[in-house]
């Protein structure tokens, strides 16, 4: 009799053999964070250099454009300060200079010594002759003046010329009686203007002391 021996049944399904892929491996995530960290510092190097030299960029001030902002703002502003201190000073010179400009030099200027005779003021010096300025008699202690229109200079008074053009112009006085000390202001016969000072009047020795000032004609 011959032995038989029945075949085993097949076993279980054996699981897949594992790959060689890890999901969620740690060393990976370090590798990739330690890049980004070198990119970032490779940015950050890089925006520096750039706004070191002056160049644009965001966030960042080069202190070379720094130090031409502040040096072009304080040459501005010392031109500007001197330019204005420089106008409101000389705007009264200015205004000076046209009076001066206005005003024609002095012809002639000292003292005459009259004894009842006249002058001729538009010579150089004057000399009798031509009644310009003419003491002739007295009243009381004044000298009267004659032969001309005299204006009367408000006492304690010494007028320019365009003052005394002015009064020789609006208040002209013939015939006036003038005392020791005042002034009068007047045309000679050429036009010019003449200012006139009495300063001593002595009707005893009828001599009459004057201090004249002539300008030159106007043009």
């Amino acid at each position: 009799m011959s032995s038989f021996t029945p075949p085993l049944p097949p076993g279980p399904p054996q699981p897949p053999a594992p790959t060689g892929r890890r999901t969620g491996d740690p060393g990976s995530a370090h590798k990739w964070q330690a890049i980004a960290a070198l990119i970032s510092a490779g940015v950050g190097a890089l925006t520096f250099a750039v706004g070191f030299i002056g160049l644009p960029a965001a966030g960042v001030t080069s202190p070379v454009a720094a130090r031409a902002t502040a040096t072009v703002t304080a040459t501005v502003t010392a031109t500007a300060t001197a330019t204005a201190t420089a106008t409101a000073t000389g705007a009264p010179a200015a205004q000076g200079e046209e009076h001066d400009a206005a005003s024609p030099n002095v012809q002639w200027s000292g003292p005459l010594l009259s004894q009842q005779q006249g002058f001729d003021l538009d010579l150089v010096p004057p000399a009798v002759g031509d009644d310009d300025i003419d003491p002739w008699g007295f009243e009381g202690q004044k000298a009267t003046l004659i032969y001309n229109n005299y204006a009367l200079v408000p006492e304690g008074e010494v007028p320019d010329f365009s003052e005394c053009k002015l009064l020789a112009t609006t208040k002209p006085q013939p015939g006036l009686s003038v005392a020791a000390g005042r002034s009068v202001c007047l045309f000679t016969d050429g036009g010019r203007v003449a200012l006139a000072t009495l300063d001593s009047v002595n009707p005893e020795t009828g001599i009459v002391d004057i201090t004249v000032k002539v300008w030159e004609k106007a043009t």
